[in-house]
């Protein structure tokens, strides 16, 4: 097939999750021997540079338009009393509008996939077979954001946000073929504006680091790890409420624990947890993985999100036993006792963690089924399998 991938960000290098999941997806559709054009916005020439040279190999074409930020900041405070929601705002470009427009008249297309809602504007009535990777239900996301933010600002930004979205992403989705979303409670969230008769559950993987180089780690006494970006909201507020309402109990009980926050872009917020050696903020690392495969205990606090959590994946990637909360094991679909323990409540989070730290046994029991587990069912390809399945169905049936 010839694919044009449409996303907002440049998939390289691939700081963030979204961008991470582009990024795969194009190397994987290449592979199997589709010829893939990339259409994204980019900052700066800079930008640009290292996308061609990271993903160039991989994409028979790349078309990159400028988006200055402070563009985007003006557009979506002139948007603020229409109708869109601010994300869609934000990345509205005539030059990209223009460059799509050239693209599918010049090129023969079988399929485009467009990955987010907030690029949906772009190619929602083009007359190709189309999907859009809605991934999480935006709506659903910003409601619990709502639910724990204290700062007047941000609650304001999320409730406006939301009121916007809840409509939006349900209407959006029905211009499309197929859309993708990462597991049933974000269908849910979205069927509670309008049916979504053609979506897919279809998230995408995580990187599983070999077995050997796994069980070669040496696990230190106490440690117990957690990763992420931890510039984003609902990382910050999940590792903040670890810190200061879990950990403590989990140190009464084991004096020689300590809490890894590994991920790079630490919020001030975040730096001001540190507390060596007892709570180590690492900054951005060379390999997430080697602190997680150096760690006792893995945790998921995850409070406020929906869709896939990816650090509990990685974590449970790297053998680590984890105890999550429910909403960061949602999108997953552990078992749990079997797969990891889910805790939501601090006393019991605590009392959780501390025994998988005093119990080696059970640990490593639970560790190695976590593993397995990813290996049968959150691999990248176990998804993208279904995904290209699914875009060959589109293509054939216009």
């Amino acid at each position: 097939m010839r694919i044009l991938v449409v996303s907002s960000r440049p998939p390289w290098p691939a700081r963030t999750a979204d961008a991470m999941t582009v990024e795969r997806l194009i190397r994987f559709l290449a592979g199997r021997g589709h010829e893939v054009d990339l259409l994204c916005f980019v900052e700066d020439a800079e930008a640009l540079h290292a996308l061609r040279q990271g993903l160039g190999p991989a994409c028979r074409q790349i078309e990159a338009v400028p988006l200055p930020r402070w563009r985007s900041y003006a557009q979506t405070a002139l948007g603020l009393p229409g109708r869109w929601p601010m994300q869609v705002d934000y990345y509205r470009s005539p030059a990209l509008r223009a460059a799509l427009e050239r693209l599918c008249a010049t090129q023969r297309y079988d399929v485009v996939y467009t990955h987010l809602i907030r690029m949906a504007e772009y190619t929602r009535k083009l007359p190709l077979p189309k999907a859009l990777g809605v991934q999480i239900s935006q709506a659903l996301n910003l409601e619990r954001m709502l639910e724990h933010a204290r700062d007047p600002f941000r609650r304001l930004f999320y409730t406006i946000e939301a009121r916007k979205v809840r409509p939006y992403e349900a209407r959006v989705c029905a211009d499309f073929d197929r859309v993708f979303l990462c597991g049933p409670a974000d269908v849910a969230a979205l069927e509670r504006s309008a049916p979504v008769g053609n979506a897919v559950i279809c998230p995408h993987g995580q990187d599983v680091p070999p077995l050997e180089r796994v069980r070669s780690a040496v696990r230190e006494p106490g440690a117990i790890a957690v990763s992420g970006v931890m510039s984003t909201y609902t990382n910050v507020d999940a590792v903040s409420w670890f810190a200061k309402e879990v950990f403590p109990r989990v140190e009464s009980r084991v004096p020689e624990a300590c809490f890894w926050i590994v991920g790079r872009d630490p919020q001030r917020a975040v730096r001001a947890l540190a507390r060596p050696p007892r709570v180590v903020v690492t900054g951005e690392v060379p390999d997430v993985s080697d602190w997680l495969c150096r760690a006792r205990v893995g945790v998921a606090p995850t409070r406020i999100g929906a869709g896939m959590q990816n650090k509990l994946v990685q974590a449970m990637a790297c053998e680590l036993p984890v105890v999550a909360t429910s909403v960061a094991n949602e999108g997953i679909g552990a078992s749990p006792d079997q797969h990891l323990l889910l805790r939501d409540e601090p006393e019991a989070m605590a009392d959780a963690v501390a025994a998988l730290l005093r119990d080696p046994g059970r640990a490593r029991a639970l560790g190695e089924s976590a593993r397995r587990f990813v290996e049968a069912h959150w691999t990248w390809e176990a998804h993208f399998l279904r995904l290209e399945a699914t875009l060959a169905e589109i293509a054939r049936a216009r």
